[in-house]
C-alpha cells in the first residue's frame, strides 16, 4: 500500500482517479490547488505525488519547486493532457520520476507504484 497526493483542478478526475487507486489498497488524498496541497504535504508524508501540469493561479513547476522544500525525499510524477516534449523534459530534469499524459493508462500508473515503493515497510 502506497501513501498517494493527486493534485489537479480537476475535482471530478481526483475523485475517480482516488477511487481506482483505493480499489486497489492505497491511501489517497486529493489537493485542488497548489496551496492545499503544501498544507496536506505539511502535515503528512507520502510516497507518491500525481501533480497536473497545468493549474490556476499556480504552475504545476512552481508548486513541484515548493512541495520539494517541503520534502525533499517524495517522488512526484507530473501529468497532462498535453505535453510538448519540451515540458517533458523540462520536469523530468527537475527530478519528476515521470511524466503522464491524460488520460491515465492504469497499468502503467500501477507500475510506476510499485516502482516507487519498491523496498519501504
Amino acid at each position: 500500500m502506497a501513501c498517494i497526493l493527486i493534485i489537479d483542478d480537476e475535482k471530478s478526475i481526483c475523485e475517480e482517479f482516488r477511487g481506482l487507486l483505493e480499489d486497489d489498497g492505497h491511501q489517497v488524498d486529493i489537493a485542488t490547488s497548489g496551496q492545499e496541497a503544501f498544507r496536506i504535504v505539511r502535515e503528512k508524508v507520502f510516497d507518491l505525488i500525481f501533480l497536473d501540469v497545468l493549474l490556476p493561479r499556480m504552475e504545476g513547476r512552481q508548486i513541484f519547486e515548493e512541495l520539494r522544500k517541503i520534502n525533499d525525499k517524495v517522488s512526484v510524477v507530473f501529468m497532462s493532457g498535453y505535453l510538448p516534449p519540451n515540458k517533458e523534459k523540462e520536469v523530468l530534469e527537475l527530478g519528476a520520476k515521470a511524466c503522464l499524459r491524460k488520460p491515465l493508462d492504469l497499468e502503467q500508473v500501477k507500475k510506476l507504484i510499485r516502482t516507487v515503493t519498491q523496498g519501504k515497510s
